[in-house]
Parts: structure tokens; C-alpha cells; sequence
């Protein structure tokens, strides 16, 4: 028995130190379903990395918590130019998950869809954006949910709040993302067939235009996993960190995504 707890303890601890996406079978790990659950359980923990598993799963993985007065999110991307990571990857990738967790990172959509199809732990999505002249600005939605691979990840949004704009559901149903299923390079589901930009003709929005996996109809005009330009040479960019309706024609400095759970 002594043995097996050291053995847990020691695997927790490489796990954390190691800062990679991983997941385990090793449910004893688990330190609750969720950022939001760890941090009912005790508010005072700082944020960092935590193993989590969330309810309904079979397995565990590691997220990274961030825990403010309102409670703990749970960070599933964040880009911000830090490590130079590209997202311009496959569906296999996009569904694992990619990058590091203590920096850029898509946490993987298999583990998006655990933490957010139940119907007991209703989570709510916050996007933290901001530009290189210091703005920030956030979008929340009042829930979010991530199909099974079966249905194409397929996203479904609540209500918008916020002073970003919504540009998850676009200008018109054409730029309309709520409902759009995901699309990599090498799974297209944007609905393009082919779409028009001018006179620009493309067939895909994440292999001709975007360089990235998302939730494209039509392409839209949210893009968060688009390729990121530093400052001086982020204007005009289509492949770019896009929010159209906060920064219509910059690349943006950075965004995350936060999942809190209720």
C-alpha cells in the first residue's frame, strides 16, 4: 500500500513538472471534474496546473486552472506568439490537443467535449482578447458545448455578453459559427463549396485562407487559432488572430479561452 501511494505521488509530480498535454486511466490523480469544482473545493488554491477528470469520463488530464475571486476556469487555447506554435494542424492534432500547457496550447477537442457534454456541470466559455496597443477586451458566452467526433465537434453557444462583440455568430447567418461543425485541412466541414472573398475563390477556409482548425461556416469572422503576426506586421492579414468585430483588421496580440462550470 505505502509503495502504490509514493508511486501516485511521484507520477503526479512528473506529470506536473513535465508541462506537456498528457493524460491517464489513473482516476486516484484526479483532483475534481474541473478548474471550477477544485476551486469549491478549497478557493484558496493558487492557478497552475491541476489534473482533473471530468464527470462522466473515463480518464484524467491535465488542464491549467486559472483561479480568480469568481471561481476557477479551466483554460482549453491560448495563443499569443510566445513559443511560435503552429496551428495550422490536422484533425488527429486538433482532437488530441497540442503545444504546452503552461504556455500555448489547444488543449485537444476530445478533452473539450468531456469537460463540456453534461448536462450536470453546465460550463460557460470567456474569451480574453487583447491588441498590441495594451486594449483588452472579453466575449462570455453563457454556455458552450462541443459535440462528440461522431457529430464533428459540432459547437453550440448561449447567450453573448460582453464588450468584444459576437463574432462566434458573425455579421449574417453566412458568417454564423453557432452550429458549425470543425474544420482542419484535412477535414473540411465550412460549408465552402466554394466560397468567395472579392474575387478570391477558395474551397476551404482552413487550408486556402485561414491556416488553421476551427469552427468555420463560410469562414466567418472569428477565427482565434489563425497564425499570429507580430507587432508592425499584423494589419490585414486573413490568416490571422481574428475577432472582426472588436479589431476588424488586425491580427491580435493574444486570445484565451476559459471554460467555468456550474
Amino acid at each position: 500500500m505505502f509503495h502504490a501511494k509514493v508511486f501516485r505521488w511521484v507520477l503526479l509530480i512528473s506529470l506536473f513538472h513535465n508541462g506537456k498535454t498528457q493524460s491517464t486511466d489513473d482516476e486516484s490523480i484526479s483532483q475534481g471534474y474541473d478548474c471550477s469544482h477544485i476551486w469549491t473545493r478549497n478557493n484558496t488554491f493558487t492557478s497552475g496546473i491541476y489534473m482533473i477528470k471530468p464527470l462522466g469520463s473515463s480518464r484524467s488530464f491535465q488542464v491549467f486552472c486559472e483561479m480568480d475571486d469568481d471561481g476557477g476556469w479551466t483554460l482549453i487555447q491560448k495563443h499569443n506568439g510566445q513559443d511560435g506554435l503552429s496551428f495550422d494542424r490536422t484533425w488527429n492534432e486538433y482532437k488530441l490537443g497540442f503545444g504546452n500547457i503552461t504556455s500555448e496550447h489547444w488543449l485537444g477537442l476530445d478533452n473539450i467535449n468531456a469537460l463540456t457534454d453534461h448536462i450536470y456541470r453546465i460550463p460557460e466559455l470567456r474569451i480574453s482578447l487583447g491588441d498590441f496597443d495594451g486594449a483588452e477586451a472579453v466575449a462570455h458566452y453563457s454556455s458552450f458545448r462541443v459535440d462528440h467526433e461522431t457529430n464533428f465537434y459540432q459547437l453550440s453557444l448561449g447567450n453573448y455578453f460582453g464588450n468584444a462583440g459576437d463574432a462566434f455568430r458573425g455579421r449574417d447567418s453566412d458568417t454564423n459559427e453557432d452550429g458549425s461543425f470543425f474544420s482542419t485541412k484535412d477535414k473540411d466541414n465550412d460549408n465552402c463549396s466554394p466560397c468567395r472573398m472579392g474575387d478570391i475563390i477558395y474551397y476551404s477556409c482552413s487550408e486556402d485562407e485561414f491556416s488553421a482548425g476551427w469552427w468555420f461556416n463560410r469562414c466567418g469572422i472569428a477565427n482565434l487559432n489563425g497564425q499570429w503576426h507580430p507587432q508592425g506586421a499584423n494589419m490585414w492579414w486573413a490568416s490571422s488572430i481574428s475577432w472582426e468585430t472588436w479589431r476588424s483588421i488586425q491580427s491580435l496580440k493574444f486570445s484565451k479561452m476559459y471554460l467555468r462550470h456550474h
